[in-house]
């Protein structure tokens, strides 16, 4: 227990040199709890982008300097990270690793506010709580007794992992770990030159206490939140400090911290500088993959178009009909244009706000926007400075952006029916309810294409008549802040689905008749027009025009409000119309200006475009010189040579490139043409189309076509799922169409995977299957192994296949702790099966053996059997290489963009890295063989 400063130093402002040792047992002093660390932080960073850019994380490091040379001596290893997180937060990880996210430094009004958080986490270090607290688990979970080497500390940490489902840690009173957190990092704060009271100013403001600190009547009745009885806390511990300690400190350098504070919020790099050797050759793809374009958007005055795709964010003028710049965003919500045509505005799930200027070409605002409990849904203004936020607590709030605060509230807006909680679950269980945004989409919301309104509405139900349905609707004059009564016609069309037509009309589905469009007068909700329609309806920039999506058989269609007819279709989503122009991604991947009458082309242009959207196939050669890629629209093959393309074509759904030159491709049905796989000569671009492919379950893997046939299998476009039974497995050869072999399965079908450069496939049912039972019981190794699992639920049998022959290579039970994990992929190289599971994790297992030898943290990662290699990408735009025998680390290297691909050369001398900004890299990597040869 911490002694009182006023009792310690009555007269002085002089805390106590050491802080009282626990009394609860720990695994981890000294050296074991930064290894306790690293393992953790192997496990979680790679769902969080963490900066480690000195230039970035120099200023925050100072200041925890400035505090640890205040603390009692400790051997814990001090590290500051920045982070990218959805709520104004820092946490610490064992061993003195300390993250501050990036929304935290931009909440903070001074130096000694961000301090004030610091010095608590360091509390939290100090006092060892992370090692306590996770000695506390693993002699709950795993019953154990102690930690002996590096080894045993990750392989305690993943048992830990699998068990949780097995034996559940018991619940631990975490407030008081923060209220001593608290009072130790005061003392640091102090000593430190800091003012003390920083910290509760600054809890106070982004908890939104409100300086309310319960009572003992509300702690009686379980009212009080948390956030008020730490500031109890914080305000009862400085109290009590001796006047001393309140003296007036010297002020910290206000415009430092400001300047730091910019360059923090603005920084959009990946986190981390580039570290490579044995670099043989780096070469850019040429021309790129163009990533398909998902938004195209007219500026209010037409004279300027942005195209946002996966990844990013081109501006074009519209006269001349060409790029300006590019805003490299990938997890951008969709841009739009502010009113005044100058600038553009977006945001992303973690509620960033970001303001670009057309003229300046950069970003002129970007702001963090910091809500306690993050939001279901959101919407942003035109001009960027109000966000609507459904909340948690079904809230509907419209924020100021630059401060965060609500200038309009409705309390209890939302009224969620029984399915709305399970959507709500399953955006909890995919951490998109982090205190960001959740993305769902359960309010119809919008602003006023001018910023001068805002409309949100849903159709709710009646509290004393179940069957009678009530229109929930709130229209606010964004001038005034005050709220517009609108009409019963209006109303209907709002939560009916709308969209706003310029400022003084709206279209949209009536709620009484959903095959009815109307559009209707704004605000004043007459009646314009009706029409039959079905589908999203979208306004273009300009025009009496609606974009409808989809319509049979395309995915847009035109409409003309004036005939109501729908008198153009498109192949592509996006498109946009400003008067008798429109503007839309032609096929050879450039974004054409076409006139409205008879789709005559004015001008084309090509974006730039260096980062890689979403893959949906690639294959590199043997002999590591060609390279196939495809996006969903558009492919192509390229010469590493040179980095040139070959051939660029439509989108393909597999690809395999033969030591002979040619090049094999499945290309979904188009047009006319039907779903074939194409042969390419790579020497003269001759191309031959193969046989129809019928099945729609069929896939390519390689120089293989993997097709399952059964009443079921045909009906969606991807693998059969368990349950599907009287499946026949058939593999194809992929160049001549030839049967290779087929079996049948009466029971459960498999999941399955494919590994073209291995030759293999994995076949994967539950343990308690029919089809798994059946062959357990007839394999004696099996049956053992079933025997002697902890717990069989959540087992599955696991099949290694040859893809050419059929021949099963052998078979082996993964347990996973009653599902504590999930199989994401899996792959057979050799005798080594490769698992990466749904806790960041690649497993290792001998196919021989049936034994586990060892787990690696990564999201995928590429095996070398005969060099005795896995390469593993453990965090974004970092690899690791193991030995694949004894899962040792070997070497690491940092790139400086995501990796997209990632293949040893057959001989494992070579590493190939495809990284997202479309570098081709190959690695000498023979060094390494040596060195893991000889361990």
């Amino acid at each position: 227990m911490l002694v009182s400063p006023s009792r310690a130093q009555p007269q002085k402002c002089e805390p106590p040199v050491a802080l009282p040792a626990s009394a609860e047992p720990n695994f981890f002093p000294d050296e074991k709890e930064t290894w306790l660390g690293d393992a953790v932080a192997e496990h979680i960073q790679k769902y969080y982008r963490v900066i480690e850019d000195h230039e970035v994380t120099q200023y925050l490091t100072q200041i925890g300097q400035r505090l640890t040379a205040n603390l009692p001596l400790t051997k814990l290893r001090f590290q500051f990270f920045l982070v990218d997180l959805p709520d104004a937060n820092a946490f610490v990880l064992p061993g003195g690793r300390i993250y501050v996210s990036r929304k935290l430094v931009a909440s903070a009004q001074s130096e000694d506010e961000l301090a004030g958080v610091i010095a608590h986490e360091l509390g939290h270090l100090v006092a060892h709580e992370s090692a306590i607290d996770m000695t506390r688990r693993m002699r709950q979970v795993l019953v154990i007794s102690g930690i002996t080497d590096r080894a045993d500390v990750y392989d305690k940490y993943n048992q830990l992992i699998e068990s949780a489902r097995r034996r559940p840690e018991e619940v631990r009173d975490r407030e008081k770990g923060q209220m001593v957190a608290d009072q130790a990092g005061l003392y640091a704060l102090i000593r430190a030159g800091y003012d003390p009271s920083a910290l509760t100013r600054f809890w106070d403001r982004i908890t939104a206490t409100k300086g309310k600190t319960g009572s003992w009547l509300s702690d009686l009745f379980g009212t009080t939140r948390p956030e008020q009885r730490r500031l109890r806390e914080m305000i009862k511990t400085v109290g009590a400090l001796p006047a001393e300690c309140l003296k007036t400190r010297s002020a910290t350098a206000a415009d430092d911290f400001k300047e730091w504070q910019s360059l923090v919020i603005g920084y959009t790099g990946l986190g981390r500088r580039e570290n490579l050797h044995g670099v043989l050759s780096k070469i850019q793809l040429s021309p790129p993959l163009r990533s398909d374009i998902t938004h195209l958007r007219f500026s209010p005055d037409g004279a300027y178009i942005l195209a946002q795709d996966d990844s990013g964010i081109n501006v074009l003028s519209r006269e001349p009909f060409n790029g300006l710049f590019r805003i490299e965003a990938a997890d951008a919500k969709r841009a739009v244009f502010s009113p005044d045509s100058r600038t553009i505005v977006f945001s992303n799930d973690n509620l960033r706000v970001e303001k670009w200027g057309i003229a300046d070409q950069k970003a002129l605002e970007v702001k963090e926007i910091v809500q306690l409990r993050g939001c279901l849904q959101t919407a942003l203004s035109p001009d960027g400075k109000y966000m609507a936020c459904l909340s948690p607590n079904m809230d509907l709030n419209l924020l100021d952006v630059s401060s965060s605060q609500a200038v309009v509230h409705r309390k209890e807006f939302f009224e969620p029916q029984w399915f709305h909680y399970y959507l709500l679950l399953s955006a909890i269980a995919n951490h998109r309810l982090d205190n960001g945004d959740a993305g769902l989409d359960w309010v119809n919301m919008a602003f006023s294409p001018d910023g001068h309104y805002f409309v949100a509405g849903y159709q709710g139900r009646d509290h004393i008549d179940a069957y009678r349905r009530l229109n929930n609707v709130e229209v606010f004059d964004l001038t005034t802040m005050n709220k517009v009564s609108v009409n019963e016609a209006l109303q209907k069309v709002i939560v009916g689905g709308f969209t706003f037509m310029g400022g003084d009309r709206v279209a949209g589905m009536n709620i009484d008749d959903m095959k009815k469009g109307e559009i209707v007068t704004f605000p004043a909700g007459k009646m314009l027009t009706e029409f039959p329609m079905r589908g999203n309806i979208d306004a273009p920039t300009r025009g009496d025009y609606l974009l409808i999506r989809p319509i049979k058989d395309f995915p847009l269609g035109v409409f003309d409000v004036k005939t109501k007819l729908i008198f153009k279709s498109s192949k592509q989503s996006a498109l946009d119309i400003f008067g008798d122009v429109f503007v839309s991604e032609m096929r050879n991947g450039e974004l054409g200006l076409y006139r409205m009458e008879k789709n005559q082309l004015n001008a084309s242009t090509l974006l730039a475009n260096t980062s890689l959207g979403r893959l949906r196939a690639s294959f590199l050669s043997r002999d590591m010189k060609w390279l196939a890629l495809s996006s969903r629209s558009r492919g192509g093959v390229w010469n590493l040579d040179k980095g040139e393309a070959t051939l660029y074509l439509r989108g393909f759904r597999g690809a395999y490139l033969s030591d002979d030159g040619f090049f094999y491709a499945d290309f979904p049905k188009y047009e006319t043409a039907e779903r074939n796989i194409a042969k390419f000569n790579l020497s003269n671009n001759e191309i031959v189309p193969g046989p129809t492919i019928e099945a729609a379950s069929a896939r390519q893997i390689g120089p293989y076509l993997v097709v399952f046939k059964g009443a079921k299998a045909d009906a969606k476009d991807d693998a059969p799922p368990r349950e599907w039974r009287n499946l026949t497995l058939e593999v194809l050869d992929a160049r001549t169409m030839t049967s290779l072999w087929s079996r049948t399965y009466p029971k459960e079908g498999p999941f399955s995977w494919g590994a073209a450069q291995y030759g293999t496939a994995v076949l994967l049912w539950r343990a308690d299957a029919e089809t798994a039972l059946t062959q357990i019981k007839t394999d004696p190794q099996l049956s053992k192994q079933l025997a002697a699992l902890k717990d069989k639920e959540g087992t599955y049998l696991l099949e290694a296949v040859e893809l050419k022959t059929g021949k099963t290579l052998g078979k082996l039970l993964i347990e996973t702790g009653k599902g504590a994990f999930r199989i994401a992929n899996a792959f057979i190289a050799g005798d080594s099966v490769v698992i990466s599971d749904t806790q960041n994790r690649v497993l290792v297992y001998s196919l021989r053996s049936g034994e586990q030898r060892g787990r690696v943290f990564g999201g995928f990662g590429t095996v070398a059997p005969e060099a005795n290699l896995l390469c593993v990408e453990n965090e974004t735009g970092k690899i690791a290489l193991y030995d694949l025998t004894t899962l040792d680390k070997i070497d690491e290297m940092v790139f400086s963009n995501p990796i997209a691909m990632l293949q040893f050369s057959p001989d494992g001398h070579r590493l190939f890295v495809l990284t997202a900004n479309q570098t081709a890299y190959l690695l000498d990597i023979s060094k390494l063989n040596n060195k893991s040869a000889k361990n």
